[in-house]
């Protein structure tokens, strides 16, 4: 995708975002404290019917450098706008709701050369701040992306001119889909893992609110896409291993520890 004609700054972050004003207000609020004049903000409104862009204010003016505020086919089609918007050598997603806990700029800086994909770990917490898990862990095998999406999109920094559009035919893991096409063409060689917490994601996004049959659905398409049909027949066998086996079998030995005399000394 070709971006607009401008300086090129080190990293451009892209937050997309439709009738959220609290969560746009705290994601630019976060930004705000790490943004530096090598940074770009844009923000892809799809066209929100509420009062969203009021989180637009006088005090935000300095940090937000592109508003852009039209509808959309999706996620995925928002963030392929703000990809041909951006100017940054990097691309970070920082979806509304999401927190910034990284100084980008320093981030990018430290790395001896320009990995495709440069990539660090986030937490994952619920709407209230708490902590659920650290969501991340060092790449070693392209195959793992086959297994499920390892990495957090909002701590991945994709390199623009490595970067590819988000397939819209998905509307659940375009995000895998682009990062497994990234390294497949470029090698994990030319990635490189930070270990450090680059965001907050709260839990519940957009994903979480499709039903399990679309994601089946999406995967076995990412499968027949990326030349590997049998990893459908695969996923099939592990889930109803699954659903038949491992998770019955530990039910009934959770009975059994249960069931069990309680061992007391007299």
């Amino acid at each position: 995708m070709a971006a607009m004609n401008c300086t090129v700054p080190l990293v451009s972050i892209i937050t997309i975002v439709r009738n959220d004003r609290p969560g746009l207000s705290r994601t630019i609020a976060s930004v705000a404290r790490f943004k530096g004049n090598q940074t770009e903000y844009i923000i892809i409104d799809g066209a929100s019917t509420d009062d969203t862009l009021r989180a637009l204010n006088d005090e935000t003016t300095s940090i937000v450098d592109t508003v852009v505020s039209e509808p959309d086919k999706g996620i995925y089609d928002a963030m392929n706008k703000g990809i041909e918007r951006a100017c940054g050598t990097y691309l970070l997603f920082l979806n509304a709701g999401d927190e910034l806990l990284a100084d980008l700029e320093t981030l990018i800086k430290s790395q001896s050369e320009e990995p495709v994909i440069l990539y660090g770990l986030a937490n994952i917490v619920t709407e209230d701040g708490t902590l659920i898990y650290v969501r991340g862990k060092r790449l070693f095998s392209l195959h793992r992306l086959f297994k499920g999406m390892p990495l957090c999109h909002q701590a991945i920094l994709y390199r623009r001119d490595a970067m590819v559009p988000y397939d819209l035919r998905f509307k659940i893991i375009s995000d895998r889909v682009t990062t497994y096409t990234i390294v497949k063409k470029h090698g994990l060689s030319h990635t490189a893992f930070v270990n450090c917490i680059i965001a907050n994601s709260y839990d519940g996004g957009v994903s979480g609110n499709y039903p399990y049959k679309l994601r089946l659905e999406e995967e076995n398409l990412f499968y027949r896409s990326a030349g590997k049909p049998y990893y459908v027949a695969i996923k099939s066998l592990n889930t109803l291993f699954r659903y038949k086996v491992k998770y019955p079998l530990l039910r009934l030995l959770h009975k059994k520890s249960k069931s069990l005399p309680e061992n007391r000394n007299l």
